[in-house]
């Protein structure tokens, strides 16, 4: 019988959620009852988020015994800086890129000063999602794994994305994304969902290293 834990998805919206509801259950071999308290509504940003995880882990800090609860933080990263996973861009970002903080060490230390650095420790299992530069990021390679070298913004159409390329820009993350649900007759609900079900994670990993840090994370949750 498949091992079942509970668990907890903080991301930007509901679609996000069930994509990574698939991957945890493929790369854990967990099977989950997906907790709704502390979910972010449509619109959720990194601030929304990275808000109900500090409330959320916060429930568990004083907690001395291991909890059957796991937690995913997801949020993208959106080009800003010093993501150990992502790749310095070769042109210049604007001025609101360069500003950013750096998400991922943002979360990391919420993590670890409200729950201890070291994930033994812990009374609940987290992993943190954090694709470079979209979730659409890590949904490209598993429909179609000759896109790897994938671009930094969200449309084409977007004014930081013409800057950046100086003009016209070419067909970006979700350019490419819907590109694909036309090509298969699918909604997008479906293209996320055919993506963590079917795509190849190994590959996934293989070209993602931020993919790679997080399917780490799942596999380590004890069982």
């Amino acid at each position: 019988m498949t091992p079942r834990r509970y668990l907890y998805l903080l991301s930007e919206g509901e679609q996000d959620e069930l994509f990574y509801e698939r991957l945890c259950e493929r790369l854990s071999g967990y099977a989950f009852d997906i907790q709704t308290e502390y979910r972010a509504r449509r619109g959720s940003n990194f601030k929304t988020v990275l808000q109900l995880s500090k409330v959320l882990l916060n429930l568990y800090r004083h907690h001395t015994e291991r909890q059957e609860i796991a937690i995913v933080i997801a949020l993208d990263n959106d080009r800003a800086p010093g993501h150990p996973g992502g790749n310095a861009p070769t042109g210049r970002l604007s001025k609101t890129d360069r500003k950013k903080e750096n998400r991922y060490a943002a979360v990391v230390r919420m993590v670890n000063e409200t729950l201890g650095a070291d994930p033994d420790k812990r009374p609940v299992d987290v992993a943190l999602a954090v694709p470079v530069e979209m979730i659409e990021s890590w949904l490209l390679p598993l429909v179609n794994p000759e896109l790897t070298d994938l671009p930094l913004f969200a449309e084409a159409s977007q004014h930081s994305a013409r800057d950046y390329h100086g003009g016209k820009a070419p067909p970006q993350l979700k350019d490419l994304r819907n590109a694909e649900a036309t090509k298969r007759g699918m909604n997008l609900e479906d293209l996320f969902l055919h993506a963590a079900d079917e795509g190849d994670l190994d590959h996934l990993e293989s070209v993602s290293r931020s993919f790679a840090m997080f399917a780490e994370q799942v596999r380590g949750w004890r069982v």
